[in-house]
């Protein structure tokens, strides 16, 4: 019942189309101006637990995220949608904020599925294969790396183990990351922070906006039943 609920909820809400995997916690939402094979899968709470409330924050920060890594790292709508989406649903997950794995993705590879390092690191989340053979091949071996969700599921993956390990330290989380612990000279966390706070900062005024536009449709209902 609560599935069609929001369901509903979504379609009144943004006025475009909507379908809800009940108890997946995955939508798939068409802008307004349709994008051919490209549809936006958003991330939200399941759909038990979830609310109209939460579901419409979670649209607007994909939604608003989505924009500024098209815009700010000129790629396609389509592939920002799907590494936004992946984001979400790891972050969920391995209980990781979707803004920091999308940091790690732009220091990493500035958005680029199919990058290597000097070292061998591949994919968006440059993923080592060496340093982490067993979780290389659980996703199909090197080729797999390519493939944004994979390479996204692996990398968030090894993210959630290093900040356990870090004791929730994030500084010496990325580090690890980075394979670079111990030096003292690197300027990694700082970069990866610093477009974490951007897009923390990005999806907050988004927010702000969308609460702004529920107040103001709800003073036009009253004045108009006034």
């Amino acid at each position: 019942m609560q599935t069609k609920i929001l369901k509903r909820t979504y379609r009144d809400a943004f006025n475009i189309p909507l379908f809800l995997l009940a108890g997946a916690g995955i939508t798939q939402l068409h802008q307004s101006t349709p994008i051919e094979s490209a549809d936006y899968l958003l991330v939200i709470d399941s759909a038990e637990n979830g609310t109209a409330a939460a579901a419409s924050s979670q649209i607007q920060k994909v939604k608003v995220l989505t924009n500024f890594i098209q815009d700010k790292f000129n790629i396609s709508q389509s592939k920002a949608s799907t590494i936004v989406a992946e984001a979400f649903r790891n972050g969920i997950k391995r209980d990781l904020q979707p803004e920091l794995i999308l940091a790690v993705i732009a220091v990493e590879s500035t958005f680029r599925e199919k990058a290597v390092s000097s070292v061998g690191a591949r994919g968006l989340m440059q993923v080592d294969p060496t340093a982490h053979p067993k979780k290389v091949k659980s996703i199909g071996g090197l080729r797999a790396l390519y493939d944004p969700k994979k390479n996204i599921s692996v990398g968030t993956h090894i993210l959630a183990q290093y900040l356990n390990l870090s004791a929730g330290n994030l500084r010496r989380t990325l580090l690890r990351y980075n394979g670079s612990l111990g030096d003292s000279r690197s300027r990694y966390p700082e970069k990866v922070l610093r477009v974490y706070n951007q897009m923390r900062n990005t999806a907050k005024l988004g927010e702000q906006f969308r609460v702004a536009q529920l107040e103001r449709s709800s003073q036009k209902s009253l004045d108009s039943t006034g």
